[in-house]
């Protein structure tokens, strides 16, 4: 890689991501190639993606796990020795080992990594020993820089979840799917906490039609069948569900192990706006700063003002929408979309690069240019799921 000080205009990045369309991870993969960066993927999911979440499945990755990763290490050893990177660019990547972030740092590249999650140590042994590697950790929660530190990781800063503008965008009424419309709806993988709320809110608003999507519901035991749509929507279909909608009840996760907080704000903070939804949010310390309450999105705490909440903007039609529409608006000119967090990891990755540098033009000749790394055989531990 050449040693010219400032990095060259056009990036060549090597991203670890999952590649279906509304993912998270993928909303980066594209907003760099809108940027007019050379990406060149390595998808996490063809190693352990959608077939592995039967409990069949799950029970054969676990034990098959160590061999999983070696074959990622290897895509990404390999990957990293013919794009010869500027940037490696792993969302989560649960599956990245020392020796993939070490390939890249030997060729001159830096390595930076976006946390999504609450919790580091809930997501398998690899993160909490890789992560303090990495030349950057950005982390979505405003806590996770303490929690990572406890990590060994120094190197941090938060950024918070974004939209994408090719995914999250209001859907016209004529092209919704007639199954979509309802009352209320939530959007997002089970957890204890969720399953309390919805079901509190149910026994307080019991002809609520409300609909649920995600991963895992079908551990509910609290919850009607007629509910729970036993499926994820993800991509338009996600964005349709939110345009379809009256009311979007936007949940929080619970502190994990490891964690000192639960979520406080989340993804769908960003999703739900800017597809034109109107945002029903659980109450937090942060999410104000995001949009104003009453004007761009309504705010609760506990089961009980959720189900008073819901009555009423259920019966002001004209209020809810102009909320909903303020809510949009302010999703779009406030730098909450994906290509705007990506300005900054780009930016940060350019301030690495020109450091690394300027340092291998002023070193002595056989100075140590990178961070040690632990051995290739790192303990490897199957990840648990998500709580997106």
């Amino acid at each position: 890689m050449s040693a010219d000080v400032s990095p060259p205009s056009s990036l060549r990045i090597l991203a670890v991501s999952e590649t279906w369309q509304g993912s998270n991870a993928y909303a980066f993969v594209r907003a760099f190639r809108r940027a007019g960066h050379s990406v060149h993927v390595i998808a996490d999911d063809a190693f352990a993606g959608t077939p592995w979440k039967s409990v069949p499945m799950r029970a054969a990755r676990r034990l098959l796990w160590p061999l999983i990763i070696r074959e990622a290490e290897g895509a990404l050893v390999e990957q990293s020795k013919a794009f010869q990177p500027h940037l490696l660019f792993a969302f989560k990547g649960v599956m990245v080992t020392p020796a993939a972030v070490r390939s890249v740092q030997q060729q001159g590249g830096v390595a930076i990594n976006f946390w999504p999650d609450v919790s580091v140590a809930a997501h398998g042994s690899l993160p909490p020993q890789v992560l303090p590697l990495y030349n950057w950790v950005f982390t979505t929660k405003s806590f996770g820089i303490a929690d990572m530190a406890r990590h060994g990781v120094s190197r941090a800063s938060f950024l918070p979840h974004g939209f994408d503008p090719e995914t999250h965008r209001p859907a016209s009424p004529d092209a919704l799917d007639p199954r979509l419309p309802c009352a209320a709806s939530f959007i997002g993988t089970w957890s204890p906490k969720k399953e309390d709320i919805l079901a509190a809110l149910l026994q307080r608003h019991g002809k609520l039609d409300l609909r649920i999507w995600g991963a895992q519901w079908q551990r509910a035991s609290t919850l009607p069948p007629h509910a729970l749509q036993q499926r994820e929507i993800t991509g338009a279909s996600y964005a349709a569900a939110i345009s379809a909608s009256r009311i979007n009840i936007a949940l929080l996760s619970e502190a994990r192990a490891g964690a000192s907080s639960g979520d406080l704000i989340t993804s769908r903070t960003f999703h739900i706006p800017a597809s034109g939804g109107f945002m029903l949010h659980e109450r937090s310390d942060e999410i104000g700063d995001y949009f104003a309450e009453d004007r761009e999105a309504v705010f609760f705490t506990g089961a009980d003002e959720l189900a008073d909440k819901i009555r009423f903007y259920l019966a002001h039609d004209d209020l809810r929408r102009r909320i909903a529409a303020a809510g949009h608006q302010r999703a779009l000119r406030s730098g909450y979309s994906i290509d705007d967090r990506a300005a900054v990891v780009l930016a940060k990755a350019r301030q690495l690069l020109s450091q690394q540098q300027r340092y291998a033009t002023t070193a002595p000749r056989g100075a140590a240019t990178l961070q040690a790394a632990p051995s290739e055989q790192a303990r490897v531990g199957a990840p648990l799921a998500s709580e997106t």
